[in-house]
């Protein structure tokens, strides 16, 4: 493997709705409350797709109406799981990362038995030689050998893009000029020169949208490779139009160097069924490059497969880790669940938070915590932060907020992270009209 090359000198040099065993999120019960007591006027039992724009404008509580208000509809039609994997993805959207967490682990109803724990906890024990390199150092070392790094991510963890977001900087100074996402919109109506509504569905996730931001910043250029037809195509052929979409980055510029950002096993190298070629692999094929792959959905907390999180809690166990991190065996890259589908697997320690907000909401030191004080009590739900520069001659509903949250302390403050600059601070109610706004400069 090419990442072999001068690794020495490398080492030389990261219910709510109600559940038994849940604890309960004040904020979406009270919300909840509201839905199915209240009826907000948005509410739309006709509602079946996940999408966050009511007219032109972006309404972050929308989806969230529609899954807490008619949850037996939900739960009828896509399944326990599905419907709390979605609950996981809408309240990921405005900032809560400990609500997305329970909610996945209220979707994974497989139970491992006491002999598979037993196994797990044993084959970690038996790791002997490993060492835990900084992922984001060691990543930035190999990338020069490599002319496309793949990345993927959960759809629910805007964690995974905030280690994206840190890996932008070093990437761009190595060469890698190209930031293909799979989240980019790739409808004739997209916008890939500034952050909007229309840049794409989970680029108005928050941290999504400042990874955009920074990636535009510094010089990328946006790619969106999505096939625009997916819903009518099988999952390879999707995968096939993705990568030749790709590739086609490549035909234009034979000396581009790419960073690829995927949702989860699209990047893999290998196929793990007859019928399915994933995109990784249909790139690899149509050509002739190696990408490197870097897995990060399987080793973050409630794992993105069911045997996932009983390897990454035995794992963090033994390596009580703090940074995110790539596990070396002999000094080479191992996949710690066993798997051959990628290059590398980035580990994440467990998430902290401060004032129910993770901390690496910092985003590599770049934003500090603010905390806001509303001047209205008992109305203020929800609290938006927009840069002041994109709001000219748009519409907030337009625009992506830099960080938003439902969650405030025992004394009032909502707590958000954000970059020096200014601001313009949008206070909302429980249906979302907006209660008065404030203007906000951070130092």
């Amino acid at each position: 493997m090419k990442i072999k090359k001068n690794l020495l000198l490398f080492l030389a040099g990261l219910s709510f709705i109600i559940d038994s065993q849940a604890q309960p999120n004040p904020s979406l019960v009270s919300l909840q409350h509201f839905v199915t007591k209240e009826k907000p006027t948005v509410f739309d039992s006709s509602y079946n797709d996940l999408h966050y724009l009511v007219g032109n404008n972006l309404h972050y509580l929308y989806p969230i109406y529609q899954l807490l208000g008619n949850n037996k509809k939900f739960l009828g039609e896509f399944s326990a799981p599905v419907y709390y994997d979605l609950l996981s993805q809408t309240v990921s959207f405005v900032g809560d990362y400990a609500g997305a967490l329970e909610y996945q682990r209220m979707s994974d109803t497989t139970v491992l038995t006491d002999v598979e724990n037993r196994q797990i906890g044993k084959s970690i024990q038996q790791l002997k030689n490993i060492k835990n390199a900084d992922a984001k150092r060691f990543i930035s070392f190999i990338a020069p050998n490599y002319s496309v790094i793949m990345l993927n991510e959960a759809y629910n963890k805007p964690l995974h893009r905030a280690f994206a977001y840190s890996l932008l900087d070093d990437l761009y100074k190595r060469g890698y000029h190209y930031l293909a996402m799979e989240m980019l919109n790739p409808m004739p109506d997209q916008e890939l020169t500034k952050l909007t509504y229309k840049t794409g569905h989970f680029a108005t996730e928050p941290v999504a949208g400042e990874m955009i931001r920074l990636a535009l910043e510094l010089g990328y250029k946006l790619v969106a490779y999505e096939d625009p037809l997916a819903k009518q195509h099988t999952a390879t052929e999707r995968d096939s139009i993705q990568a030749l979409n790709i590739a086609r980055i490549l035909k234009q510029d034979p000396e581009a160097k790419i960073f690829v950002y995927a949702g989860y096993g699209n990047i893999a190298e290998k196929s793990t069924t007859p019928d399915f070629i994933p995109m990784g692999m249909a790139f690899k094929r149509m050509t002739g490059i190696d990408p490197l792959t870097i897995d990060q959905t399987d080793m973050t907390e409630e794992s993105n497969f069911s045997f996932g999180n009983a390897f990454y809690n035995a794992y963090l166990e033994k390596y009580p880790i703090s940074t995110a991190s790539i596990p070396l065996d002999n000094d080479e890259p191992v996949n710690i669940t066993g798997t051959t589908l990628y290059d590398l697997t980035v580990i994440h320690p467990k998430t902290t938070y401060r004032d129910a907000r993770p901390t690496w909401l910092a985003l590599s030191n770049r934003r500090q915590p603010v905390y806001i004080k509303p001047t209205s009590k008992g109305q203020v739900f929800l609290v938006q932060a927009y840069y002041q520069f994109e709001s000219f001659g748009a519409k907030p509903g337009e625009v992506v907020p830099a960080d938003q949250t439902y969650f405030s302390t025992g004394k009032g403050y909502y707590t958000l992270f954000l970059r020096r600059g200014l601001y313009i601070l949008i206070f909302r109610d429980m249906q979302y009209k907006t209660i008065y706004t404030q203007h906000l400069e951070v130092n």
